[in-house]
């Protein structure tokens, strides 16, 4: 009888035990649920206007579902090109003005460094029939009347005695070499902004990681998903200063390939209208 009394007892007290810690456990989960939304910035699904409510198994509640549809305008608005764009920051935007510079040096090079523009048949054959013809006078205003890359190797050599054919040609040297020079300084400009566009996207880069990072230790560790959001943001500037950098570089090299052939036609330009003096003048003793 006693057994019995005690194992009814012990039995009872299990029971309420187990009721008590199942009701505590429930509530914490709840409010540690509640907790873990509030921190995340979620909210609940019945608060959700759009959800549709649909009746449970058993016909007591009804449970809302949410349509993905509603939300799929967000994602693709946060994956546009703009958005990303705007993602880059204050870094991002020098990098895209950097890039308006280089492309406006871009189509001014490629219209200027050109062999139509460099060395004028036109004006290369009226120079030789005027040196030819011994015409220092006429073939000097020709020269100060169409200013250009040609123009300005010639006419230094014109300007010495044309009776010293190492002052004439070491005049042409000089001019050529000066001339060449000043192309090369002038797309320098594209050198430098395609060496300085990726390192800017670096310094937004590790701007953007920084930033993550703090957020981060602010929230405790909590924010997991804003620390690969921040990451992914910062990697734009990045992208966006590869993009600029490897073109510029490229058309760079190029015209740096384009000046150095066509400083040799110059050369030999220069030599075939400069011939006639060359057979007239003196050796030099």
């Amino acid at each position: 009888m006693k057994f019995t009394t005690c194992y009814s007892m012990t039995l009872g007290v299990l029971i309420c035990v187990a009721l008590v810690t199942g009701r505590f456990a429930v509530s914490q989960e709840s409010d540690l649920s509640g907790i873990s939304d509030e921190i995340l910035g979620r909210t609940s699904v019945t608060d959700n206007p759009q959800a549709t409510a649909y009746p449970d198994v058993n016909g007591e509640e009804d449970v809302p579902v949410i349509n993905p549809d509603d939300y799929a305008g967000e994602e693709t608005k946060q994956d546009s090109i703009w958005s990303i764009i705007l993602a880059g920051g204050i870094v991002g935007w020098v990098i895209i003005l950097l890039s308006v510079a280089a492309g406006a040096l871009v189509i001014e090079h490629l219209l200027t460094i050109r062999r139509s523009t460099m060395i004028p048949q036109e004006l290369a054959d009226r120079l030789f029939l005027l040196v030819k013809a011994g015409d220092r006078t006429k073939s000097v205003e020709l020269c100060q009347a169409n200013p250009g890359f040609l123009s300005n190797v010639v006419l230094p050599a014109l300007m010495q005695p044309w009776g010293r054919w190492d002052y004439v040609e070491k005049a042409a040297e000089d001019a050529l070499a000066d001339q060449s020079g000043r192309l090369y300084r002038k797309i320098d400009w594209l050198s430098l902004i395609g060496n300085i566009a990726p390192m800017l996207g670096l310094l937004g880069t590790v701007i953007g990681m920084i930033v993550a990072f703090r957020e981060l230790s602010i929230s405790d560790g909590m924010a997991g998903g804003n620390l690969a959001e921040g990451i992914y943001l910062a990697l734009v500037t990045t992208v966006e200063g590869l993009l600029v950098a490897i073109p510029t570089l490229a058309i760079h090299s190029l015209l740096t390939n384009r000046i150095t052939t066509l400083a040799g036609d110059v050369a030999f330009t220069v030599e075939q209208i400069l011939r006639p003096i060359k057979f007239t003048a003196k050796k030099p003793e």
